[in-house]
């Protein structure tokens, strides 16, 4: 009986082989080494959505040493992001009273990186100055903890044919100093995401020697790199051809990674760094679509919290989860895809961590990094996973495939005649039994499936 794993890898893989490995200069905090040199965490949380009053006791949370977040995503059009620097100052003052009390560390904390991103109203070379100028005004704070801010186009225009995108309302919604800036994007959309590009090289390069220092000015955020987010390939490969600086970052849906290979292949080609949104909603909730796949991601999970839990038997409350969502978390950050899940639920927190996600990887042996490659990209898609085992005809007579109730163990053919050195596929699930006869019921074979899911088996009837 031969047992071989059949799907290729998906092409995330191919983004962990291309790209640098992940580390970090200060410390081994899972980070990834942008094009420009700056170092950007792979795990961060998105507060985007988040209810305003929710978002200082997450951000505490979260910035606590035990989740050690380093990276928060946002964006303009949330109208958080003076809560956000809020909040984070709350933290630092909190954190210094405590150093004062000698209750803490007096070591400067690490920079903090703050993605967010400019609104399509505001698209075109003033509006996005504005924009950007409002950003970098509200996540500043008077505190020691430095603030690396990437910048993003949200998206490269208005499109009415989104139902929630209201191109004309959301312009007369504008105040008047930013409809004087410039002309309504809508009006101008193949042009006007150009001119907000042009004016993001410009403050990113004025930002340049803050970057290049060992620490920048206190409360001050630098604008640590520009990217773009929801573009289409024909609009990245527009923005490549004029631009002067190259998108370092590309944020995009989860779904992309599996269903877009032209343009995840232009990212790796420009070394853009792919940082993914909605994982949980585009994996984890479609287990339904594809409960084998989910299946194995289950079983990948049991068998890392055994692993994880008995390396320190003792401290087992205070071990880091593995469950399928860090699992799946874990496997997109061994790939160098960049993750922002969004989670209030302190629980959700834990299993979202740096740290969670970190015990994970460690015991990602290429067993377990094989059988996700089939699990993934299957949950992604909604797609069910089987088992396709063949049955090749050694014998001198035509054989019948029967399969095996494994309840009732009632027998039912599933074949036609197979002739001899033919082959029969099945679709199938691991433990089941098949049953093959000869024509006339004197030679009986039992084989049972082996392999799991989404691998091929081959069975040889034969005397």
């Amino acid at each position: 009986v031969l047992s071989t794993p059949t799907l290729l890898l998906p092409f995330l893989l191919l983004l962990a082989r291309v790209y640098s490995t992940y580390g970090d200069d200060d410390d081994d905090l899972l980070t990834f080494k942008l094009s420009n040199g700056i170092h950007i965490p792979l795990v961060g949380m998105g507060v985007g959505n988040l209810q305003h009053e929710l978002i200082p006791h997450v951000v505490s949370a979260n910035l606590m040493p035990s989740q050690d977040i380093r990276l928060i995503d946002t964006a303009h059009n949330s109208h958080n992001e003076q809560i956000l620097g809020q909040a984070v100052a709350s933290f630092v003052a909190a954190s210094r009273a405590q150093t004062r009390g000698g209750g803490g560390s007096s070591d400067k904390p690490p920079p903090l990186h703050v993605v967010t991103k400019v609104w399509y109203t505001h698209l075109g070379y003033e509006r996005t100055k504005i924009s950007v100028r409002e950003s970098l005004d509200q996540l500043a704070s008077k505190n020691t903890r430095q603030v690396y801010v990437h910048m993003l186009l949200h998206w490269p225009r208005c499109n009415d044919e989104l139902e929630w995108m209201n191109c004309e309302e959301e312009e007369n919604n504008l105040p008047q100093f930013v409809k004087d800036a410039g002309p309504p994007p809508h009006l101008d959309k193949q042009n006007a995401w150009k001119d907000s590009w042009r004016a993001l090289e410009e403050m990113y390069n004025e930002h340049a020697a803050e970057r290049h220092r060992s620490a920048g000015v206190e409360g001050k955020p630098i604008i640590a790199s520009i990217g773009v987010s929801n573009f289409e390939l024909d609009d990245m490969k527009a923005l490549i051809e004029f631009a002067h600086v190259w998108p370092q970052i590309y944020q995009g849906n989860s779904w992309l990674i599996f269903h877009d290979p032209h343009l995840m292949t232009f990212l790796r080609a420009h070394d853009i760094f792919f940082q993914t949104y909605a994982v949980m909603f585009g994996i984890i909730q479609r287990r339904q679509d594809s409960p084998s796949a989910f299946h194995i991601l289950s079983t990948v999970s049991r068998e890392l919290t055994e692993t994880i839990q008995s390396s320190n038997p003792d401290n087992i409350a205070t071990q880091p989860i593995a469950t399928e969502a860090t699992i799946m978390l874990a496997y997109l950050v061994h790939s160098n895809i960049g993750i922002i899940p969004r989670a209030a639920a302190t629980a959700h927190q834990h299993e979202n961590s740096p740290s969670s996600i970190k015990a994970v990887i460690q015991h990602l042996t290429p067993d377990r990094i094989e059988k996700l490659e089939r699990a993934i990209p299957a949950l992604m898609k909604g797609e069910q996973l089987y088992t396709s085992v063949s049955f090749v005809n050694a014998l001198e007579g035509a054989i019948l495939i029967h399969w095996m109730h494994p309840d009732t163990n009632e027998e039912v053919v599933v074949s036609d005649l197979i002739h001899p050195g033919s082959v029969e596929v099945q679709q199938t699930h691991p433990g089941h039994i098949f049953v093959a006869y000869d024509a006339e019921r004197k030679i009986r074979k039992e084989f049972v499936v082996g392999a799991g899911y989404g691998e091929e088996q081959q069975f040889r009837v034969e005397l």
